[in-house]
C-alpha cells in the first residue's frame, strides 16, 4: 500500500507561512516528510523549504528571497535570489532571476527573466533569458514567448519558442500553447502542444487538458490527459474529481487513447475556522489493470489563519 500524506498549511495574518508535509508510516502514524515557511513585508518575501536528513535532521532544501525594486504605471522589476543545498545542508552555487516587466501604451505588455547561475568559484553567467510578448485582440490574449540560452560558441541564441492563445466567453474559455523546439537540422519544429477547455453549467466547472507530444514520426500524437470537475455544495464543501489518462508504460499502443489511469477527488471544507483539504485517489490494482481500485488516502491538508 502507498503511504498517504497529510498537508498541514499555517497562515497567520502577520504574514507569515508555515507548511508542514506528513507521511504515514505502516502503523499509520504521521512522520514529517516537507516543511516550508515563508514570510511577505514590504514588497519582499522569503521562503524556505527544509527537509529531513538521513541522520534525522531538518536541513534546508532550497530557499527563495524575492524584493520589488520598481513598481509603477509603466511596469515592475523584482529581483529573485535562490539558494539551494545538498543532502546535507550544505549551500550550493546560487541562482539569481531578474523579472522586468513593462506595461505598453497600446496595451500590450513585455516581460524579460534573466538567469543567472554561480559556479563553484562564485562566478554568476547567464544561464536563460525568457521573452514574453502579450497582445489582446477581442476576447482573445495571445502571448509569444522565446527561450535564450547560451550556445557552445559563447553567444547567446534561441533555443525555444513558445505561442499561446486564451480565448475567454462568458461561460467558457479556451487554451492552446505550442511549443517548438530545434530538430537536428536545426529548425524549429511543433515538439509540444497543450490544449485546454473550461466551460461553467449548472454551478459545475468541467476542464478538459490535453497534451501532445512529438516521440517518433512528424506529427503530435496524444500522450496524456485530464479531465476536472469542480462544484460547489449547499454546506460549502467543495469538490474536485480529477481524472488522469495516460499511455500504459509496456504496451504497444502508442497510437490508442490513453487510459484511465487514476481518479482523484479532493473535497474542501471549512469546520473549526480551519480550512480542511482531503484527497483520496482510485488506481487499477495489479491483478484487474484495466479496472480502479478501491479508494485510498493520498493526502490532507489543514489550513489555519488567513486561508486562500
Amino acid at each position: 500500500m502507498m503511504a498517504s500524506c497529510v498537508f498541514l498549511l499555517l497562515l497567520p495574518l502577520t504574514g507569515q507561512q508555515s507548511t508542514t508535509t506528513y507521511t504515514r508510516d505502516v502503523n499509520g502514524r504521521n512522520v514529517p516528510l516537507a516543511e516550508q515557511s515563508s514570510t511577505k513585508e514590504n514588497g519582499q518575501s522569503v521562503t524556505t523549504e527544509y527537509t529531513t536528513s538521513v541522520n534525522g535532521r531538518k536541513v534546508p532544501l532550497e530557499s527563495t528571497e524575492e524584493r520589488v525594486l520598481r513598481e509603477d504605471s509603466t511596469g515592475r522589476t523584482v529581483e529573485r535570489v535562490i539558494k539551494r543545498y545538498d543532502p546535507n545542508g550544505n549551500p550550493g552555487p546560487v541562482e539569481r532571476q531578474k523579472i522586468e516587466v513593462r506595461l505598453n501604451p497600446d496595451g500590450s505588455s513585455t516581460s524579460v527573466t534573466s538567469v543567472y547561475r554561480g559556479d563553484l568559484n562564485g562566478r554568476m553567467e547567464l544561464a536563460e533569458r525568457v521573452t514574453a510578448e502579450g497582445t489582446k485582440s477581442g476576447n482573445t490574449v495571445t502571448t509569444n514567448t522565446q527561450v535564450e540560452r547560451p550556445a557552445l560558441n559563447g553567444s547567446v541564441e534561441i533555443a525555444e519558442r513558445q505561442v499561446r492563445r486564451v480565448t475567454s466567453g462568458e461561460n467558457s474559455s479556451q487554451s492552446e500553447a505550442t511549443t517548438y523546439r530545434k530538430d537536428p537540422t536545426g529548425a524549429f519544429v511543433e515538439s509540444l502542444r497543450v490544449v485546454t477547455d473550461s466551460s461553467q453549467q449548472n454551478g459545475q466547472t468541467v476542464e478538459n487538458r490535453a497534451q501532445y507530444e512529438r516521440l517518433q514520426g512528424e506529427r503530435l500524437q496524444l500522450q496524456s490527459q485530464t479531465v476536472t470537475r469542480a462544484r460547489k455544495n449547499s454546506d460549502g464543501t467543495e469538490v474536485r474529481e480529477v481524472d488522469i489518462f495516460r499511455h500504459v508504460p509496456g504496451r504497444a499502443e502508442s497510437t490508442a487513447t490513453p487510459r484511465l489511469t487514476e481518479r482523484q477527488i479532493v473535497e474542501q471544507r471549512r469546520e473549526d475556522g480551519r480550512v480542511v483539504e482531503r484527497k483520496t485517489a482510485q488506481r487499477p490494482t495489479i491483478n484487474d489493470p484495466d479496472r480502479l481500485g478501491a479508494a485510498e488516502l493520498i493526502g490532507e491538508r489543514v489550513c489555519t489563519g488567513k486561508c486562500i
